[in-house]
């Protein structure tokens, strides 16, 4: 059987070689690798922002609230507080968790306010101190004020 003799002197294409295709599913392959890994990388960015912007409002209410308070209030004391509503459920989310430190100072009442939650496994608990608090690596937000005295 010989070559038909309308394609006689020209290249005759067979199809694609096995290391063609190999190669081809390889380019495919990293594409859509590169895909996959953009698509987790922008859900966990969401997911982070939208527990980074939920912990500040609860932080920036809860400074509202506190600055609202009576002066001699005891939750304005000197010290370690812990909000009795932890944890708090925020934008369907539960999990997160309220605290401030009350300093005396000669302005007034500085208050320090942290909200962490829990990310992946680290688990924000009801910390009984800043430091726990730090060293637990959980994800805060943390706002400051003087309230000044009347």
């Amino acid at each position: 059987m010989g070559i038909p003799p309308h394609l006689e002197g020209t290249a005759v294409s067979r199809g694609f070689s096995l290391l063609e295709v190999l190669v081809a599913l390889l380019v495919i392959m990293l594409l859509f690798t590169a895909g996959a890994r953009i698509s987790i990388l922008s859900t966990r960015s969401g997911s982070y922002a939208r527990d980074h912007t939920c912990a500040a409002v609860l932080g920036h209410t809860g400074l509202v609230r506190l600055a609202g308070l009576d002066y001699g209030s005891p939750e304005l004391r000197a010290g370690w507080h812990r909000d009795p509503a932890n944890p708090i459920e925020y934008g369907g989310r539960s999990g997160y968790y309220r605290f401030w430190q009350i300093d005396e100072s000669s302005m007034g009442k500085q208050v320090v306010l942290f909200v962490t939650w829990n990310e992946g496994a680290r688990k924000a608990s009801d910390f009984g101190s800043q430091v726990s608090l730090k060293e637990s690596g959980c994800p805060q937000v943390w706002f400051s004020e003087i309230i000044p005295a009347p």
